[in-house]
């Protein structure tokens, strides 16, 4: 079976015989034969002991992989937890509120609790222009109903 293609490929191509094949000839057929559709693997190249090698498989390494410390991965965590409390407390921070005086010589001065106000007006402000106060616990907007601001 290869001696009849190989005779009619080298009877296409010019060459003399199918007994007497010149180095063209061979040439030729070995072109052929590469490009009919056998694949080569593909290759790695490799250095080993100064020299370079090609091979299908994966380069071999020199070097033994050594296992982290556990000071090392503790390291690494605290450092990873650090960055990350850092980037969150940078998104929420906020720049501290300097005490605003309102009209009637009121500002917000920490004061939370209805037990700290002097008159209805000053819960009213609390209330409306101070974080965190405590002065409305039906949330109904009015301050302090049982001290200072009854209905």
């Amino acid at each position: 079976m290869y001696g009849a293609s190989l005779s009619l490929i080298t009877s296409n191509v010019g060459c003399a015989t199918m007994l007497t094949l010149s180095p063209l000839c061979v040439a030729v057929v070995g072109l052929v034969i590469a490009a009919s559709g056998v694949e080569a693997a593909p290759m790695n190249k490799c250095i080993v002991n100064g020299t370079v090698t090609y091979q299908q498989g994966p380069c071999p390494s020199n070097q033994v992989r050594r296992d982290p410390t556990l000071e090392e991965l503790n390291a690494a965590e605290k450092k990873r937890r650090a960055a990350a409390a850092s980037a969150a407390a940078a998104t929420t921070r906020e720049a501290p509120r300097a005490p605003v005086a309102a009209p009637g010589g009121f500002n917000c001065d920490g004061r939370q609790h209805c037990s700290q106000m002097r008159s209805c007006n000053e819960a009213k402000y609390f209330l409306a222009n101070c974080p965190g106060v405590k002065m409305d616990g039906d949330r109904d907007g009015i301050p302090c109903e049982e001290q200072w601001c009854q209905p």
